[in-house]
């Protein structure tokens, strides 16, 4: 789909303003509820995946815990896995990689290989069949009662998107200038698909001021 091939494009150029940070002395943190949810994340994980990292700030987050001795951050984006790489270096995390991937990288991956993953703002900006296909390869390679740290966006209906600017496309996918902006799917349908694989140990819901609406969390184990 040319919308979602036109995502990656519009993310290289957010993330190509982005400006390198000496994090020394610096607490890292996002919002109270998100922050609170990561640490327990955190705190029973040890090898974790951030798929869809962008410029690597949950990962570095989660890193920041001192529970974490391997992290992998993948991303579709090049100037957000090259600006990853040269904050890693900057900041001296030693136990974190970042590459460029997608899919078909996930593919090659062993299965189990990591007992946490990180999934933010992924499922819910992306076609039926790819993130079908990303829950699937994430499921797999993720560790028998491994967590899984799942970030969407806000619920919002089809008249509230449209009113602020977005085009429906079908299949609950909306664009705005010709990218691809959201899945919109309501929450009790992510709690049908989702409890398929795995225990949901927590749901919270949270604002960004820069945002409309609550954004909603998962917390999940996988059965």
């Amino acid at each position: 789909m040319e919308q979602y091939d036109a995502s990656k494009e519009l993310w290289n150029e957010v993330y190509s303003e982005c400006k390198l940070v000496d994090l020394t002395g610096e607490k890292l943190e996002v919002e109270p509820t998100f922050d609170a949810c990561l640490q327990i994340f955190a705190q029973n994980t040890k090898r974790v995946l951030d798929y869809g990292c962008g410029t690597g700030d949950i990962l570095f987050q989660c890193a920041d815990f001192h529970y974490l001795t391997y992290g992998m951050g993948m991303d579709r984006s090049e100037i957000g896995i090259q600006y990853a790489e040269k904050m890693t270096k900057l900041n001296h995390y030693t136990n974190l990689d970042f590459v460029l991937g997608d899919i078909t990288d996930l593919k090659q991956m062993d299965d189990e290989s990591f007992d946490g993953v990180i999934l933010s703002n992924v499922l819910d900006v992306t076609p039926k069949e790819v993130a079908h296909s990303i829950f699937y390869e994430l499921t797999r390679i993720l560790q028998k009662n491994g967590y899984l740290f799942l970030k969407l966006n806000p619920y919002a209906t089809k008249e509230e998107l449209i009113h602020h600017g977005l085009t429906p496309i079908g299949d609950n996918l909306y664009e705005e200038d010709g990218v691809l902006r959201l899945r919109e799917l309501d929450t009790p349908t992510w709690y049908h698909a989702l409890e398929q694989e795995y225990t949901v140990e927590r749901f919270l819901e949270f604002p960004y001021p820069w945002q409309e609406g609550m954004n909603r969390l998962f917390l999940l184990r996988k059965r």
